[in-house]
């Protein structure tokens, strides 16, 4: 089964919102995550707010991974200086989230109960981005 989720690119501002929702059906044909992320000319170039508060689903540490090795391998590299926001309020969620950083040292990446401050976050900019760091909002 794959996640159902929605992609909404800001190109001016060069970001990318991605809202997870639930599992799909196996029998409905749905892209991966990491496919359709590739579907936008020069992904890498754009920040990501990953929203998971209608995530309904488990996502396991190892599925996670997937997703960020394949990410990673298609970006190669070229994403450093972007940053990627995670909005969720389930505390066992942001501990799986955190295995991200082990998979993309590089990148700057922070986890968020609230949208608004994650987006606020993003649009800071670099100079409120640290590159290796993770905090987990309680």
């Amino acid at each position: 089964m794959r996640s159902r989720f929605s992609i909404t690119p800001d190109r001016p501002n060069r970001l990318m919102i991605i809202r997870l929702h639930s599992l799909s059906g196996d029998s409905i044909p749905a892209p991966d995550l990491i496919d359709a992320l590739a579907g936008i000319e020069e992904p890498w170039l754009y920040n990501a707010l990953f929203d998971f508060r209608r995530y309904e689903a488990e996502l396991s540490r190892d599925y996670l991974a997937f997703l960020t090795k394949k990410w990673s391998a298609l970006t190669q590299g070229r994403d450093r200086a972007r940053c990627m926001a995670l909005v969720s309020r389930d505390y066992d969620l942001k501990r799986r989230l955190y295995g991200m950083l082990e998979i993309m040292p590089e990148r700057a990446i922070d986890v968020f109960d609230d949208f608004d401050e994650a987006l606020d976050w993003i649009k800071a900019g670099p100079q409120t981005w640290r590159p290796d760091s993770l905090r987990l909002a309680s």
